[in-house]
């Protein structure tokens, strides 16, 4: 790989995977994606969604914080991390008819997420982590649905395992308690993403959790966030995430 490249296949040297050879997909050279399939054939397929965040945080917060996570797992256990998908399902629009969100059909992710294993099995890839960043119930039932079936119902000849897990439950021995727009993802961007997080956009008095109608928040109050129980819990999360990919491919 050429040197300057905005991420680089990289060799890691870790208890559980000796050598993590990995990339982003849209960047890598065909030989480039072999070598990673045939070192780690790990496919990770952050999902999100266009969505208010309140007033500190981006609209396409879920899959930004979604695809920042996978790239930090894939750092430890090798493999090929695919673009975010920006399609949820169970949005702030049907909530609370919140503007500047986009909201997909639940056919519509199913379809598309029936589409991305397909073709992740044709590129030779044995696990894929479906790292959901968009809580919504119905959601994540539509993606888990998808994980469950893929295999089982639509190819029973495949080998390739499908992992479909919101983030905050990637750790499945202690899940963490996910919000909106809360200090749980606010604090996550200011660590991920910090230059898309401002706090000043909230007001420095008054309730803005009990009024949701307005700042669309839940969970804990977000002028609480840090970058430090950001790093906290992404530490948590991709932990996580290698400990499951690990038990799914037999270490």
């Amino acid at each position: 790989m050429k040197p300057g490249r905005s991420v680089v296949s990289v060799f890691y040297f870790l208890e559980v995977f000796p050598v993590a050879l990995w990339g982003l997909y849209e960047e890598l050279r065909p030989r480039e994606v072999d070598a990673i399939v045939a070192k780690a054939p790990i496919a990770y397929l952050p999902w999100g969604a266009l969505e208010w965040h309140s007033y500190q945080n981006p609209i396409g917060l879920d899959a930004l914080k979604a695809h920042a996570l996978c790239q930090k797992a894939a750092e430890r256990t090798g493999g090929v991390v695919w673009p975010p998908v920006f399609a949820g399902y169970q949005t702030m629009k049907p909530h609370g008819r919140f503007r500047h969100t986009i909201e997909v059909p639940a056919e519509t992710v199913m379809a598309l997420a029936n589409a991305y294993l397909d073709q992740c099995a044709d590129e030779g890839f044995k696990l894929v982590v479906i790292l959901m960043g968009h809580f919504g119930g119905e959601h994540v039932k539509a993606l888990m649905h998808v994980a469950d079936n893929w295999r089982a119902v639509r190819h029973p000849e495949s080998d390739m395992q499908v992992w479909a897990t919101p983030e905050n439950q990637a750790p499945e021995e202690a899940p963490l308690p996910g919000d909106h727009a809360g200090a749980y993802e606010t604090s996550l961007m200011l660590y991920l993403r910090p230059e898309l997080v401002d706090l000043s956009q909230l007001p420095t008095e008054g309730d803005i959790i009990g009024v949701r109608e307005v700042y669309g928040v839940s969970g804990e109050d977000p002028r609480g966030a840090t970058a430090e129980r950001g790093s906290e819990l992404s530490a948590a999360i991709v932990d996580g995430l290698v400990r499951g990919v690990a038990r799914r491919l037999g270490s």
